[in-house]
């Protein structure tokens, strides 16, 4: 017992660190707190779900103690409780009788597809919550956009030294209030990104270290989104032809699930490619132009999509280890 509140004091406050770190500013600390979720995860992943919400409870309260209970709100909602609950259900596993021997074993009860799906829409909601509060309070949307525009012109156009070298002839003011719209969509698609790869991660280091047992994760092979997330994403991308507001609301959903999707065509290439003497090659020069660009991101959702209606050739690992 004192083993399991030892972890989860140590990955909470090893999380509320890295949650914390950006404020140095400096290259190693943005990456750093990309890690975020990880302590939380891996606490939940292998030793428990008590131990990973106990460590999402240690990391608030730590971030309430040291700064300010709002951050601390902030902290649990953005990434304690999403680490948490996305580990919990990573854990799940259901008892299944092998018809041959009448052995019994343990499969996960949510396939990788499943997860991502349950990631996207964490990451939505996530995004989505400061919306959620200003609909709460009554206050209009449309006038919070327009005070934030306001405060942020000035900042925007010292950073472009002057309005003259802003692209596409916009004011500072348009820029501003085009920043702002567009801001939850980014923030979702990020988290789509932050969310599953620590996922991942913390799942390959509890099956390494034998805190979980061993399981064939061939996610190049196996990875892919149920269908019923096509129908989500298509009432997303219908509802931003309608007014301001809902159009906010859906662009968010929109850009998660379009992350999500682009993961799901990233492994269907990755399995793709398997035997192919130029694998490492392309996947490097793939990868290469995500970080400069971004846009071969809308190729691979392509990928994911067409996948999803109809599924593309993908091999397997010559074994049973996963990859």
């Amino acid at each position: 017992m004192f083993f399991k509140v030892a972890i989860a004091i140590g990955a909470g406050l090893a999380s509320a660190l890295l949650f914390f770190i950006p404020v140095k500013g400096t290259t190693i600390a943005m990456l750093l707190a990309f890690a975020g979720p990880l302590p939380i995860m891996l606490a939940g992943l292998g030793f428990g779900a008590g131990v990973g919400f106990g460590a999402a409870a240690i990391g608030t309260l730590a971030i309430s103690a040291a700064l300010h209970p709002l951050l601390g709100l902030f902290f649990a909602i953005s990434l304690g409780l999403p680490s948490f609950w996305l580990a919990r259900l990573a854990a799940r596993s259901e008892e299944v009788t092998d018809p041959q021997t009448g052995e019994i074993g343990h499969v996960p009860a949510l396939s990788s597809g499943h997860l991502l799906a349950w990631v996207a829409t964490i990451a939505a909601a996530t995004a989505l919550l400061p919306i959620i509060v200003m609909a709460a309070r009554g206050e209009s949307l449309a006038a919070n956009i327009d005070d934030v525009a306001q405060q942020l012109a000035p900042i925007i156009g010292r950073l472009f030294n002057g309005e003259a070298n802003l692209p596409y002839g916009l004011s500072a003011g348009d820029f501003a209030r085009a920043l702002v719209l567009a801001m939850p969509a980014l923030v979702a698609a990020w988290g789509v990104i932050t969310l599953a790869l620590n996922l991942w991660v913390a799942g390959r280091i509890a099956r390494i270290s034998g805190l979980i047992p061993a399981r064939d994760l061939d996610l190049p092979y196996r990875l892919s989104l149920p269908r019923d997330c096509l129908w989500v994403l298509g009432a997303s991308i219908v509802a931003c032809m309608l007014g301001e507001t809902p159009r906010f609301i859906a662009s968010t959903m929109t850009a998660s699930f379009l992350m999500a999707y682009a993961l799901h065509g990233l492994a269907v290439m990755h399995g793709f490619l398997r035997g192919n003497p130029l694998r490492g090659a392309l996947l490097f020069g793939l990868y290469a132009l995500i970080v400069l660009t971004a846009w071969p991101l809308l190729l691979a959702a392509a990928v994911g999509l067409f996948d999803s209606l109809i599924p593309l050739t993908r091999r397997p690992l010559p074994t049973a280890t996963a990859a």
